[in-house]
């Protein structure tokens, strides 16, 4: 699932979390974090929740963790003071998280060739904000955080470019932006850091980082 030789690539999607920052790992931990002193077998769900849906908003994930793992009521003031601690825990080190290998590089070299969007399961508000202290606004035509649902954000994208679905190159650490891009027929990349979980389909094209990928992408 990746764009025919004969194609020429209109478009990228990104994730963030894992795809442009190293900072998958970071948040895994913040949200093992925030439920410190609970029973260690439901801290590992916990994780194993967040390795295999990291594309999901934080406020949806903690409904699932109170509802499903610790059978608690998940109502909106638990989940807020749930998501304040997540961000004292994890947003504020996103501002010092590196790039990923390649990363930079490749945000800077196509940028002004074709369109970049980034679409991540981050709140767009606290998005943006990192992306305004890092100075990486300006890279990206389109960015789009939670609430808003990946599947609807790439096909926003599709409509509002014009694009063929096989000319847009989704590139993603997790089953939600896959899942999105496959009901819509757009070819996927899949970052699998070393030693990562590997959720993906066997015969998916991954790479453990975005080193090489303008060449990649330039074939």
């Amino acid at each position: 699932m990746f764009p025919d030789a004969g194609t020429r690539l209109q478009a990228i999607i990104f994730d963030f979390d894992g795809v442009i920052l190293d900072s998958a790992g970071l948040k895994t931990q913040a949200f093992a974090d925030c439920y410190a002193g609970e029973h260690a077998e439901k801290i590992a769900e916990v994780v194993a929740y967040q390795e295999r849906h990291g594309g999901i908003g934080r406020r949806e994930k903690f409904a699932y963790f109170e509802r499903a793992i610790f059978d608690r009521p998940g109502d909106p003031d638990s989940l807020d003071a749930l998501c304040r601690r997540f961000a004292q825990l994890a947003d504020t080190a996103l501002l010092d998280a590196p790039f990923i290998p390649g990363a930079e590089q490749a945000l800077a070299t196509l940028h002004g060739r074709l369109p970049l969007h980034l679409v991540s399961g981050m709140p767009e508000v606290e998005l943006k904000a990192v992306l305004a202290r890092r100075q990486l606004c300006g890279l990206f035509a389109s960015v789009a955080g939670s609430p808003k649902p990946k599947l609807a954000e790439f096909r926003r994208i599709l409509s509002e470019g014009g694009y063929p679905q096989d000319a847009v190159l989704a590139v993603g650490d997790s089953r939600t932006e896959f899942d999105a891009a496959l009901e819509l027929g757009i070819p996927f990349l899949a970052i699998v850091a070393e030693g990562a979980p590997d959720f993906f389909p066997a015969d998916l094209p991954r790479r453990p980082d975005l080193s090489g990928f303008l060449d990649l992408v330039a074939e």
